[in-house]
This record gives structure tokens, C-alpha cells and sequence, in this order.
């Protein structure tokens, strides 16, 4: 996903000018497309192409960048892939009957037939269960499969974790051998900093970026809800976003005074009713905290091992639980909960600021709480000094790979690369610009949010390894029990050290 930066060049001083550029920035660049009013005023269609004139080999008569793949390049064969049935977005396939009219399952439609047509191929889905609750059921079947040659598919496309899993077992070829020519990872579909994180030695067993709806709609943003900002007469905070101020500090100070008891005088958040906060969050919502003040769990080095990182114990770490703990607990501004009641919370205009991943702007705000109206803005960072605000990505997202019994990688490595362009130029239109950017919300500055929250993803290869290391709950338990950091992180690492030997052996093979 290397898009331009758009941010840093937008003054923030007049709303026009900065939604001009935002539009300007769609066109001829190979970003989605420009998106107008529905005229039935029901949300927003894509604009018709507008037919160019270029003499650029490498851009369609849109400007949108082209993949490599010859164009007389045919297979006339099938290609079976298998797919985690249980996906939270489907982002594999959808049947013309199936059609209900909405413009992201017809992009699906439209990705898979080009790519059968593209490529002379009929693709095959075989649907198992493989989320986190079915990781090693998931493994095991590719086991099964792989273990004894039986190509039962060439392609597999699964839930982060779970396809990580697949690769230290063993069960997933090399997408850097020269046999998968058709790979192209300098194009602009592929996650060029999860490529980064996840080559190990001269091995690659997984990608995604473009090729991915769920990589879309798993970004944790941050949402402030406009009422709540206007009844305690505070800044918009997106103006803090470009000089830099949108901070934790800054995100804790706008949350204090911001309390509305509900009658009961008891400070509380349940899953039907609760008191009015500045920040609600609970387990996996914390996340965003961590990985916000530039932490991860794993690194790779420069000989391609994973090793742990500086920064899960450091004092960056140490200071945001101080600053998280002081919000959740010592003031009535904020509350940890047991479970997640913060999305029900925001819904109904009860918090100030949720961090959420972004397809909740959709599954449930827009389907529920269709009234409260909320801006979005990346997760806050740890200071005005660090470089850049960080984005983590919600562990369902798809991760893609090629079966290690693969019989035609070449023929994988050409599917895979049309899955991602054709996913690029039709999909991610369809879910990011006119979805999220648009659809789901009524500000423009949202808009230009979402392109700096897309650019500065993070990928953590000790949480994307995490059922072959120590987990990913470390932080959150940390924050749940109050904690001490130095501790609890000294021994999470006696673990994570016996763990990473293991799994560099398996990687670097």
C-alpha cells in the first residue's frame, strides 16, 4: 500500500482547499476513484471512468498503475483455493445470484471474473473454518493436505495468525523462489512494510496489502463524537493532527471534565446502559496504546531473524500505562470495562473517544446508531517529537499464501499477483473511498484521516507469530491488572527468548 503522502503537504486552515486536494490526490495515481452524491441521495456511486489519454505504458487508460502479467498469458485450467470460511468481510467470492445491488460485493464479482478472464482460469474456493478460534483445526487440515502431496489447492488465503502458523509449520512455499515470477512486490497492491517485516533470509511466506479487503476495514482509527466535542466546547482534534499535538497527553486532557453521571452514583459502563465518559475501552482495544507510542513486540535484524525488540520493555511503554492507568482509574473520565461495551456506548452518544477498528464506522454505527455523528482521526502517538502517528491492524485481516505441494507455482504466483492488481483497481475503491472516506462519514477532513491512518500502518511479525511465541496479551493484561511494566514485561521475555530460537530455525531454512 505505498501511497503518496497527502497530509503533510495540506494546509489545515481552509476546508476547501484541503477537500480539492484530497480529490485531486484520486486522479492519475493509481488511488481508488472519485466518488459523487448519489442522485436518490442513498450514499454515494462511483463516478464513470474518465477516458484518458497516456502514453505511459504502465498506467491504464485511467490512470491506475498495471500489473506486469502478460496479456496472452493463459492457463485454461482450474485453481483451487482454500479460504477461511469464517472471515468477518468476505472478500473472496460472490455469487451473481447472490447480488443484493451493494457496491463492494459487486467489485468482489467483478475482481474474480476479470481474473478468470485475464488468466483463462476458473477459480475454486474451498471454505474451512480458520479464524482464532479454529487456528490449529485450519493447520492441521492443511496438514493433512500437505503432508501427503495431495494438491487439494495451490492457493490459500487466511486469517493473519493462522496462515503465520501455516508458515512455521512448514506448510507454505517460498514466494521469492524464482518459479513464482508473476510476483511483483514492488507494486503498489502488496504492504511494502509487512514485505519488510516478514522476509526472512531469502524466504517470503505470506503477503497482503491491496489483495485484502479485511486489510481495509481492520485499521484501528480513533472516533470522537461531534456532539459531546461541541457540548464540552472543545477544539476539533483533527486540527492537532498535521502540527503534531494529537497526542496522548492532549487525548487524556480533552477527556477530563467530560463525565455525565446517569443517575445511579456509581461510575459505570454496562452492555444496556452507563454513565457518559471521555474514553471507554476494554482487552484488545488497548492495543492502539501500545503500538501508538512506536512499541512491537519482535523485530527482524539485518541476517533475517527475528529478535525482540528494544522497545517492549522500554520506558515508552512504562510511561503510556502510567498515563492509561491515571485515565481508566484514578479519574471518572475514563473506565476499563470487562467486555466490549464502548461500541455501544459511542452508539448511543455516551463517550467521547473510541479506538476502533474501522469497519465499525459501518457493522454497527451506521447499522444502529445511525444519528450519533462522529469525525475520525488516526490513534494518537505517544508525543509531538515521534515521527509519525501509527496504525495497528485487527488481527482478521488476510494473509496470502502458496501451498508448499503447489504443483504450478508459476501458475499461483500469476493468480496471486492478478488477485492483488485487479483487488487494487476495483475493490479497494469500492471499501475505502466510497465506504469508509465517504459513505459512513459527513466531514471531508475524515477523509483525508483515513489516507494518513492507510499510510502508517504497522505490522509486528512477534503479533502476526504470535501462537508461536508469547500471545499478544502481555500489554493488555498489564493494563487490565494494573500491573507493573518493568515486571511484566522482564518475564514475558524469558519465554519470548526460548521461543524466537525455535521459530528462526523454522523460518530461515
Amino acid at each position: 500500500m505505498k501511497k503518496t503522502t497527502i497530509i503533510r503537504l495540506i494546509a489545515m486552515l481552509m476546508l476547501a482547499v484541503m477537500m480539492t486536494s484530497a480529490l485531486a490526490s484520486c486522479a492519475n495515481t493509481g488511488s481508488p476513484n472519485e466518488t459523487t452524491a448519489s442522485p436518490s441521495g442513498d450514499g454515494p456511486q462511483t463516478q464513470a471512468p474518465v477516458e484518458e489519454t497516456t502514453t505511459d505504458p504502465t498506467l491504464d487508460p485511467n490512470g491506475y498503475k498495471k500489473d506486469d502479467i502478460p496479456e496472452d498469458l493463459k492457463f485454461n485450467t482450474d485453481i483451487n483455493i482454500l479460504v477461511w470460511d469464517d472471515v468477518e468481510h468476505e472478500e473472496f467470492e460472490i455469487a451473481y445470484e447472490d447480488l443484493s445491488g451493494d457496491i463492494v460485493e459487486q467489485s468482489l464479482y467483478d475482481r474474480n471474473s476479470k481474473v478468470e478472464e485475464r488468466l483463462g482460469l476458473t477459480l475454486n474456493f474451498i471454505r474451512v473454518n480458520g479464524n482464532s478460534d479454529n487456528v490449529s483445526g485450519f493447520s492441521a487440515y492443511v496438514n493433512n493436505s500437505v503432508s501427503i502431496n495431495a494438491k487439494e489447492f495451490d492457493v490459500i488465503g487466511c486469517y493473519s495468525l493462522t496462515l503465520a502458523k501455516c508458515a512455521s509449520s512448514g506448510y507454505l512455499y517460498n514466494m521469492l523462489d524464482d518459479s513464482c515470477e508473476y510476483l511483483n512486490f514492488e507494486q503498489p497492491w502488496w504492504s511494502d512494510l509487512l514485505l519488510e517485516q516478514a522476509t526472512f533470509g531469502d524466504n517470503l511466506y505470506f503477503a497482503s496489502g491491496d489483495i485484502s479487503r479485511n486489510a481495509l476495514e481492520m485499521m484501528y482509527v480513533c472516533y470522537a463524537n461531534t456532539a459531546l466535542l461541541a457540548e464540552y466546547n472543545l477544539q476539533n482534534p483533527q486540527e492537532l493532527v498535521e502540527p503534531g499535538d494529537w497526542t496522548y497527553d492532549k487525548f487524556i486532557e480533552m477527556c477530563q471534565g467530560v463525565y455525565k453521571d446517569d443517575g445511579d452514583g456509581e461510575k459505570n459502563c454496562t452492555s444496556t446502559s452507563g454513565d457518559t465518559f471521555g474514553y471507554v475501552t476494554s482487552g484488545i482495544h488497548t492495543d492502539p496504546w501500545f503500538y501508538g507510542s512506536g512499541a512491537t513486540i519482535c523485530e527482524r535484524n539485518a541476517d533475517g531473524e527475528i529478535i525482540e525488540s528494544p522497545s517492549f520493555t522500554g520506558e515508552r511503554v512504562a510511561n503510556t500505562l502510567d498515563k492509561l492507568y491515571g485515565l481508566l482509574y484514578n479519574s471518572t473520565y475514563g473506565i476499563y470495562t470487562s467486555s466490549v461495551t464502548h461500541q455501544r456506548a459511542f452508539g448511543e452518544g455516551r463517550v467521547l473517544f473510541m479506538m476502533e477498528r474501522a469497519r465499525v464506522s459501518h457493522k454497527l454505527l451506521a447499522a444502529e446508531y445511525g444519528e450519533t455523528e462522529f469525525v475520525i482521526l488516526p490513534c494518537p502517538k505517544y508525543d509531538k517529537d515521534q515521527e509519525r502517528y501509527i496504525t495497528v491492524m485487527g488481527n482478521p485481516f488476510t494473509l496470502y499464501g502458496i501451498a508448499a505441494d503447489i504443483a504450478d507455482p508459476k501458475m499461483a504466483s500469476a493468480f496471486i499477483e492478478c488477485f492483488a492488481s485487479e483487488g487494487f483497481r476495483q475493490v479497494t475503491p469500492a471499501v475505502f473511498e466510497i465506504s469508509l472516506k465517504t459513505r459512513y462519514v459527513a466531514d471531508s477532513l475524515s477523509g483525508i484521516m483515513y489516507d494518513m491512518i492507510r499510510e502508517n500502518i504497522t505490522y509486528d511479525i512477534g503479533r502476526i507469530f504470535s501462537s508461536d511465541l508469547i500471545g499478544q496479551s502481555t500489554f493488555r493484561n498489564a493494563v487490565a491488572g494494573q500491573q507493573n511494566w518493568g515486571s511484566v514485561a522482564k518475564q514475558a521475555t524469558k519465554a519470548l527468548t526460548r521461543q524466537l530460537k525455535t521459530l528462526n530455525n523454522k523460518l530461515n531454512k
